[in-house]
Formats: structure tokens, sequence, C-alpha cells
């Protein structure tokens, strides 16, 4: 009995920090639903700038302003690179939490669970013709 009771609060400290761990991972994968969604939405605004005359009007927080095409493709190819970078880094950082819950829990991760896809530069590689 004396052993199951010095193990209840290393018990319960390491279900706390798991709990924590998957409200992380659920915030941040509704996080990336969000920056995803305004992803799509740049990419919406991109395509519709290659129909438009060379002056066009955006919406910038509360005001609307007219500025040149170029320019203005060039907010949101910027803006773009950026949402990119953040969703990569919040799933990065999603696959070490997912890890540190299954630690925790004692299962063993796959093989291939930290696995990157492959670049442009890989993927054309592997489709030379030797």
């Amino acid at each position: 009995m004396a052993d199951a009771e010095r193990a209840l609060p290393v018990y319960l400290q390491n279900l706390k920090a798991s709990e924590s761990l998957g409200e992380e991972v659920i915030t941040d994968q509704q996080e990336i639903v969000d920056l995803d969604r305004k992803r799509n939405t740049n990419r919406e605004a991109l395509r519709a700038l290659k129909t438009q005359d060379d002056k066009v009007w955006l919406l910038m927080g509360n005001e609307f302003v007219k500025v040149d095409k170029v320019v203005a493709e060039g907010w949101l190819q910027n803006d773009q690179s950026v949402l990119d970078k953040e969703i990569n880094s919040l799933r990065d950082g999603l696959k070490d939490k997912v890890a540190a819950i299954k630690r925790m829990e004692g299962s063993d991760l796959s093989s291939g669970f930290n696995l990157k896809p492959m670049g442009r530069g890989e993927l054309g590689a592997v489709y030379e013709q030797p």
C-alpha cells in the first residue's frame, strides 16, 4: 500500500502534464486551421489580381487603399510566405508535443512518425532518368 501512495503523486503529475500538452496540441491545431484559412484567402486574392487592371483596392485594417497591382501582389506574396512559415513552425512543434504525450503514456512511437516530406529538389532527383 505504501508503494501505491508514493506512486500516486507522480502519476497525477504526469497526468497533469499530459493534459496540459494535450490542450496545447488542440490549440495549435485550431491555430493551424485558422492560419490555413487566411492562406487560402490570400491565394484567392492573388488569383483575383491576375484579372485586374493597374490599380486595385485593398482593405487594410478598416480602410480601403488604392495601390498598384504589382505592390498588392508583393504584399500578398510576402504575407503568404509568413503564413507558410508560421504553419510549418506550428506543425513541427505539434509533432514534438504529440511525441512527448506518447512518451508519457509509455507508448512506442512508430518509426515513421518524424518523417519530413521531400522538397522539390529531392523529388526532381527521384524522377530523373539515369
